[in-house]
């Protein structure tokens, strides 16, 4: 029984005589042996057939292929330029683009971040509201007119961003050429904050009214009181502001406002204070960013004291948060917000006590609040002064006011 021959098999070539071979290249030497068995598949050449299905197939493979490679080329080409539009838009037809839209919530959301910073840094002295104080006003339209140009870039307005980074950067000493200006810097590495901080800042400054946000105050956790409500926040320049032609230009140079009231001078120390009946003395400091007598809102710049007596300090104030320490004039002028001293640390709208006894008083000895930017205008120098002496005018706080022939009435806080 023999297999069934499919004519794929290699069939020895018929028996040739060794003279029958021509060389291919007669130049060569003739094998010395003589030549071995070759094969070669007949003197038919064969093929193998398709079935008219198999042909059918094949073509149809093909223009499957082909048409997948045309709907991805085509895919490709229109969706290029679709996703294009997407992300820009289109701005000839007020159309917004996706890009355009992400940095826009981006943008809230820094103007929201730099509205928190402004509470927490700048809002005592230049007012929640941009209203202006220690400090000037924020929220002004002449100042805020031309801050920015239409792309969203500086512009040549008097508060414009990069004004602004230059004074957070240097302090209040480049708006006025004041070494001494109350405003400190407020960016590291002479400040606080950082530059995405101050960043935030401005932009929340230059904000147009048209932004909107909802802010919610923060609440130490668990603290005691109540979570207020949240609030609805706008940006205070209105884009559609323009200076009247009787307009002046903003003064480039800004300086606070005379304290009104007088000053109130050291006064005789009538009673000295002793460890277990101390001098009282009421003290409060403003959201002028000044240190008041409150029964006559007179500022406060000099305490008379004796060597070796006790006295005691009431502080109060009002929602602007203020601190009381006690130190040398070189100490207090360079101190962080906490530091470490004999005093009170920052607080607001309620009255703290401190205690003192003034033992081996060294020159220049002050008392002052050293939270950021208050320094310059809450510092004041303690006179030793012998018992029942002291400078002539109006009396500090606790000392009691003159009465009519001339001799200090004792307040009830002087009593020893």
């Amino acid at each position: 029984m023999t297999e069934e021959r499919t004519g794929r098999e290699l069939t020895p070539r018929p028996e040739e005589s060794a003279g029958t071979v021509t060389p291919r290249e007669p130049a060569l030497p003739q094998p010395s042996t003589s030549a071995g068995e070759r094969f070669y598949a007949g003197d038919q050449a064969h093929t193998v057939g398709l079935t008219e299905e198999r042909a059918a197939q094949i073509v149809r493979q093909s223009s499957n292929a082909r048409m997948i490679a045309f709907i991805g080329a085509l895919f490709l080409v229109l969706f290029i330029p679709l996703y294009w539009l997407y992300d820009i838009g289109l701005p000839v037809f007020g159309v917004e683009g996706r890009l355009e839209a992400e940095a826009d919530v981006q943008y809230v959301t820094d103007v929201k971040r730099g509205y928190a910073l402004y509470l927490a840094n700048c809002a005592r002295c230049h007012g929640e509201q941009g209203e202006g104080g220690v400090g000037p006003v924020l929220n002004d339209q002449g100042k805020l007119y031309n801050v920015l140009t239409e792309q969203g870039l500086p512009g040549t307005g008097h508060l414009n961003p990069e004004y602004l980074e230059a004074v957070l950067q240097e302090g209040g000493r480049y708006v006025c050429g004041d070494p001494n200006s109350v405003m400190p810097a407020w960016e590291e590495p002479k400040g606080p904050l950082n530059y995405r901080e101050v960043d935030d800042i401005i932009k929340f400054i230059t904000a147009s009214k048209d932004i909107t946000f909802e802010y919610v105050p923060h609440v130490a956790e668990g603290a005691a009181e109540t979570a207020p409500p949240p609030v609805d926040v706008l940006g205070w320049r209105d884009p559609a502001y323009t200076p009247p032609p009787d307009a002046t230009p903003v003064p480039e140079c800004w300086r606070g406002p005379i304290q009104g009231g007088t000053t109130a001078t050291p006064a005789p120390v009538e009673n000295p204070g002793t460890v277990d009946n101390p001098r009282v003395l009421v003290i409060e400091g403003t959201d002028q960013i000044s240190w008041v007598d409150p029964e006559t809102d007179a500022q406060i710049t000099a305490i008379s004291v004796v060597q070796g007596e006790t006295v005691e300090f009431q502080v109060t104030t009002n929602q602007v948060g203020h601190n009381f320490y006690i130190g040398t004039e070189d100490v207090l002028s360079t101190a962080p917000e906490a530091p470490d001293l004999p005093g009170i640390p920052t607080f607001s709208g309620a009255t703290q006590s401190f205690t003192y006894t003034f033992t081996d008083v060294p020159d220049n000895l002050q008392f002052a609040c050293v939270v950021p930017g208050h320094y310059s205008s809450m510092n004041g120098d303690f006179l030793v002064v012998p018992a029942g002496a002291g400078t002539e005018g109006t009396p500090a706080p606790g000392e009691g006011s003159p009465a009519p022939d001339g001799s200090p009435e004792p307040s009830p806080t002087a009593s020893p």
